[in-house]
């Protein structure tokens, strides 16, 4: 299929993968077999598109955003029954039309809406998925993937790593340099699969709902000291009876505590209030 003619607009974010290294890596990690049904978001010109249709799923859907580019992945693809394709916005598209249950969502998503794509796929804290794909694999730029994997003590350790954490089996894969794409980014990628956490394997919501407030308010000053953030919701006493309930020392700061730790320190909270 020739895509003559085509001009990449810079509005969409467009930057197609063409290293084939990386193309195999990613249908790799995606583990295909008889019972998936493949959500891919931005096709492009259809490269990881044909790597992914060579395998024995069910079928492939595609959501592209760039009017332009359907009738040529519907000319590209007409011969492939697996294969349906539909115009829109991934942020807006209601999944629940897609007749076929998801199990897989692979990407090679705009660095622009990185975060909403996460809210979207990944979720949120306190809200209980609608979809519980087996694999999100994702290309995304690698300063985002290094925050989301990053542990306690690490610079980049946020409130975004323990989010997705907790909602989450995370793993990089591995780096991809801006000469795999077309046109290059400015920035390195990285390719990384989210194994989204069950909802009944997830914690208790009121208690993922209270651990996001703790991060929310935390890390609204990452620099300060946990009881010098948190006094705008606990008393000094609620500290000092916290602190004695969970070990955690209110003089860290919230990038030195540990998932666990965060989470025994919303249990306490919890249980001193009520």
């Amino acid at each position: 299929m020739n895509f003559r003619g085509y001009h990449q607009k810079k509005r969409f974010g467009q930057h197609w993968l063409v290293n084939k290294i990386i193309l195999e890596k990613i249908k790799k990690e995606a583990d295909l077999n008889a019972k998936d049904f493949i959500l891919e978001i931005g096709p492009g010109k259809g490269a990881l598109t044909s790597e992914l249709l060579d395998s024995e799923i069910i079928g492939l859907h595609a959501i592209e955003l760039d009017r332009d580019l359907i009738d040529w992945l519907k000319i590209k693809f007409k011969n492939e029954k697996k294969f349906s394709i539909q115009q829109g916005d991934i942020l807006k598209v209601d999944l629940n039309t897609i007749n076929y249950k998801l199990t897989k969502v692979i990407a090679n998503i705009p660095y622009n809406i990185t975060g909403p794509i996460l809210d979207k796929f990944v979720g949120s804290l306190g809200i209980l998925r609608k979809y519980n794909y087996e694999k999100i694999i994702f290309l995304m730029q690698k300063d985002v993937v290094d925050r989301i994997i990053s542990k306690e003590g690490d610079a980049n350790a946020g409130a975004l790593s323990v989010r997705m954490q907790l909602l989450c089996n995370i793993r990089k894969i591995c780096d991809v340099e801006p000469s795999s794409f077309s046109p290059p980014p400015k920035v390195i990628s990285s390719l990384v699969v989210f194994e989204p956490i069950k909802n009944h394997s997830r914690l208790d919501i009121d208690l993922e709902k209270y651990i996001d407030t703790l991060l929310r308010v935390s890390f609204s000053s990452r620099r300060k000291m946990l009881r010098n953030t948190l006094n705008s919701i606990l008393s000094n006493d609620e500290m000092m009876k916290i602190s004695e309930l969970s070990e955690i020392n209110f003089n860290l700061r919230p990038q030195d505590i540990s998932i666990s730790q965060w989470i025994n320190l919303a249990e306490n909270c919890i249980k001193i209030k009520n």
